[in-house]
């Protein structure tokens, strides 16, 4: 086993003068009758970029998640279907307004929500789908909006790692109802923390606007609420930022792309590698986490895996547990979701830090093709 004298990040980002110039420019003027310039300009640079009607800028996706959810009217004794494979606060987001989230399987291929494990949980209660373009990967949505329009349902896109990523020809967060994009700072394009609701429906965008400001409309005397809201604006500074990383977007997406095709060179025909998750004919991935499925006849465990690499100062993570298993939501399980589970026992993400070069990924690959061996 190598060490690695560099952190081999499991994300980072990819940050130039522009941004700097630009998140200085608004310490200085992001204030006063100009305070929200910055704001503004990050949610016109949105709409441009993802070719939608609106877009409200928040403070970071899980909430543009519980927007779209609050948006929509998911209320408790709603369903709402969800893939397995997912960071939780694709859930959560739902669980927040009382509905009920039904874990379902993803693709082997993509890692994203199976079309027919979500026809298959359909029930009267059923109000939702939220899909993830998981790892920037982008879902089967022909065939989800099919679906949803068979049993007139709403689509929700956390396509909070996806921005980049397209499905025939539209941007990833485009194509639903409202999708969510998220600039944490282990994504694709980052801001620190934000994020962004998207939607062409003027009349979500009107309720995503109230909500996301203390329920505020100023009807009868400032400062005048109706309705519970929340306090989701973006700030002047990761607005500056994101609006920048938006911009470069194309530039963000070839070097992810340029990573995962030298994991693929290097890994992708091991015969300990079952096989890497990619893109679909028809899509374009921006590769944002590369991932891959071990064979069973990998005997060291992938946690094992993980603790050895980082002993290397390489820096990457196993498959995210099934939220089913969450205590939480143990009690409501329905399916048996074989895909979610099997990655979450057989799958690898590696590092992808925006800063990797060709010889970091070759030491990655040396370290990790020992370890399967071993």
């Amino acid at each position: 086993m190598k060490y690695s004298e560099k952190k081999l990040a499991f994300a980072g980002p990819f940050l130039s003068p522009k941004e700097v110039a630009m998140t200085a420019q608004a310490a200085w003027d992001g204030w006063y009758e100009t305070f929200d310039k910055y704001m503004n300009a990050f949610t016109e640079e949105a709409k441009k970029f993802f070719n939608v009607k609106y877009a409200i800028g928040t403070h970071c996706c899980t909430q543009a998640l519980h927007l779209a959810c609050l948006a929509l009217g998911l209320k408790e004794g709603d369903e709402v279907i969800v893939q397995d494979h997912s960071w939780v606060a694709t859930a959560y987001a739902i669980t927040y307004t009382g509905a009920k989230c039904v874990f379902v399987d993803v693709d082997p291929q993509t890692l994203c929500i199976s079309p027919e494990a979500i026809e298959k949980a359909v029930t009267p209660a059923t109000k939702a789908i939220m899909l993830v373009h998981n790892f920037g990967v982008p879902a089967d949505m022909d065939e989800i909006m099919a679906i949803a329009a068979k049993y007139n349902l709403k689509v929700i896109e956390d396509a909070a790692p996806a921005l980049g990523s397209e499905y025939k020809g539209r941007k990833c967060g485009s194509i639903g109802d409202i999708g969510c994009i998220s600039f944490q700072g282990g994504k694709i394009a980052v801001a620190s923390e934000g994020g962004v609701f998207l939607t062409n429906d003027k009349h979500l965008y009107e309720r995503g606007v109230l909500l996301s400001s203390m329920g505020r409309n100023d009807s009868k005397a400032a400062f005048w609420s109706d309705e519970i809201g929340y306090q989701y604006t973006i700030g002047s500074l990761p607005a500056a930022i994101a609006t920048v990383q938006i911009q470069r977007a194309d530039e963000l997406v070839a070097n992810k792309r340029r990573i995962y095709n030298q994991y693929v060179e290097r890994l992708a025909d091991h015969p300990l590698v079952d096989h890497m998750v990619k893109e679909k004919p028809d899509t374009f991935a921006n590769y944002t986490y590369p991932s891959l499925f071990l064979k069973d006849e990998v005997k060291i465990s992938t946690p094992e895996i993980i603790k050895k690499l980082k002993e290397c100062n390489i820096h990457g993570r196993t498959g995210f547990p099934p939220m089913s298993e969450f205590p939480v939501y143990k009690k409501d399980k329905r399916f048996d979701n074989k895909v979610a589970n099997w990655f979450f026992e057989k799958g690898i993400v590696l590092p992808a830090a925006h800063n990797l070069t060709e010889d970091d990924i070759q030491l990655i690959c040396d370290n990790f093709i020992e370890l399967i061996e071993s």
